[in-house]
């Protein structure tokens, strides 16, 4: 059902200003105390209380380009060689992620075949399938190559230290 009610120009006949207060406040922009958030610090600083100082900080993130997974390359390989966007040299398929338009690689799903990349950044745990694969990543710097390697290093050396501690903590469990 539909609510009937009274408009406000008929509620309010018989009242003198219409609830708009003094009738000088109905001319001009006078009561209105300045446009926008003027007065902010003087008359209307209880409306704007708590919103000084606080400015919203962009976060920009680096412009990096979009990225791709692994399985996503194993299903293109084959419409990317057919539009003639990477080239394949013997069995092995090179791949320009310029040509492309990605700029990264990330490390879900599995690459079979060989292929060489160029212009990719690469994630940890993508390089190291991509190495198990046999591919190639070439454009990247040989600190960041090394980075990878050193990491794998420290991990194997922490594995290897962390299980003589727990054994002797098995033991001295097992004593007590």
């Amino acid at each position: 059902m539909t609510v009937r009610r009274r408009k406000k120009k008929n509620t309010v006949r018989g009242h003198r200003t219409h609830g708009q207060g003094d009738t000088k406040n109905r001319r001009g922009a006078g009561s209105r105390g300045g446009r926008g958030r003027a007065g902010s610090h003087k008359h209307k600083y209880t409306k704007y209380f708590g919103t000084f100082g606080k400015n919203k900080k962009k976060v920009i993130g680096k412009p990096l380009g979009p990225s791709i997974n692994l399985d996503q390359i194993e299903q293109m390989i084959p419409t990317w060689i057919a539009k003639e966007k990477v080239s394949k040299e013997g069995n092995k398929v090179i791949i320009d992620g310029k040509k492309i338009g990605f700029a990264k690689i990330l490390a879900r799903g599995q690459l079979k075949s060989k292929v060489v990349f160029e212009n990719f950044k690469v994630s940890q745990k993508a390089m190291e399938k991509l190495k198990e694969s046999g591919s190639i990543v070439k454009g990247l710097e040989e600190e960041e190559l090394e980075t990878v390697e050193e990491t794998a290093e420290e991990e194997a050396v922490e594995e290897e230290t962390k299980e003589p501690k727990e054994e002797a903590e098995e033991k001295a469990d097992g004593s007590s």
